[in-house]
């Protein structure tokens, strides 16, 4: 198994046929087909299927790309740290970030990090836990900055989280809400609910707020993954969530009510893999995150 075989598997992965991957790849057709073929003989399996309009994955082809990417990445993170610390201020660095820390913090951190490393681009991805540490792992971020929960002791182990700011989750609608003025948790019980993110993140606090305060928990009409769909919902119908008080600052249409109940409050931290140190350029990145504080 060599490093070309990966970089064939890679490309036919991003590029849905061997035809689109040889030409991006810059090498003839039959050229990566071999490539390919020593792959699969190497680890006696079919990794992917040929159809007429391209070329597919198998399970097994699915399994050797998350790790064939991870290698690939970490290789070409290598190359550029070791140009780095020979003085060349280039290459890239990759920030996966949800939206909160996208919108309060980010702008400001990538001015103050520029200055130092004017030539290096950052890729930023948006992306919620725990989709972010999949994307550690597999090698598609550097580093990730969002809110997420105390990680298990299993997760120590591979990775390191420091906490940047904490945010406040506040019930948010439309300025003109027919509830707007409410005072208390009670008062909304009868109220359409959003609640937007994993099962496992901030948004499913829904149900343990109303509880902590003995009042029954809405059921939610709606489940969001994009906050771009849960803001254009919040802002053009009855619908509440509880979203980052933060976030919803900076959102024209929506306010936070103001309500006499305590709200939880959730950790935004940056998380890096415990076992793969940091290129100059993205512990640049990560010192510029640290010395920006959010914006109000």
């Amino acid at each position: 198994m060599k490093l070309q075989h990966l970089r064939a598997l890679v490309a036919i992965a991003e590029n849905g046929s061997v035809r689109a991957a040889a030409r991006n790849l810059g090498v003839t057709q039959p050229a990566l087909s071999k490539s390919l073929q020593q792959l699969e003989a190497s680890l006696s399996v079919s990794l992917v299927t040929r159809t007429a309009r391209g070329a597919t994955l198998t399970p097994y082809g699915r399994a050797v790309l998350a790790r064939a990417q991870g290698i690939t990445q970490d290789l070409d993170r290598l190359r550029e740290e070791v140009e780095q610390m020979r003085g060349s201020l280039t290459g890239g660095v990759s920030v996966a970030i949800s939206p909160s820390p996208a919108k309060v913090l980010l702008p400001q951190a990538l001015r103050r990090f520029h200055k130092d490393f004017p030539e290096v681009r950052v890729r930023v991805r948006e992306s919620v836990y725990p989709d972010t540490l999949r994307m550690l792992r597999e090698g598609q971020a550097d580093l990730a900055v969002g809110a997420v929960p105390q990680l298990s002791r299993a997760l120590t182990a591979e990775f390191h989280s420091e906490t940047l700011y904490r945010n406040t989750l506040v019930v948010a609608g439309r300025r003109d809400h027919p509830m707007a003025a409410a005072t208390s948790l009670a008062d909304l019980l009868a109220c359409q609910w959003l609640q937007h993110g994993p099962a496992n993140g901030p948004g499913a606090l829904l149900e343990p707020t109303f509880r902590a305060h003995q009042l029954p928990p809405p059921v939610p009409r709606v489940l969001s993954d994009s906050y771009t769909a849960s803001f254009s919902i919040l802002e053009h119908s009855d619908t509440l969530s509880l979203l980052p008080e933060r976030l919803i600052r900076h959102q024209p249409g929506l306010i936070a009510l103001a309500l006499r109940e305590a709200m939880p409050t959730w950790d935004v931290s940056m998380i890096f893999r415990a076992a793969s140190p940091l290129t100059p350029a993205a512990q640049g990145l990560a010192q510029a995150l640290r010395r920006t504080p959010p914006r109000d």
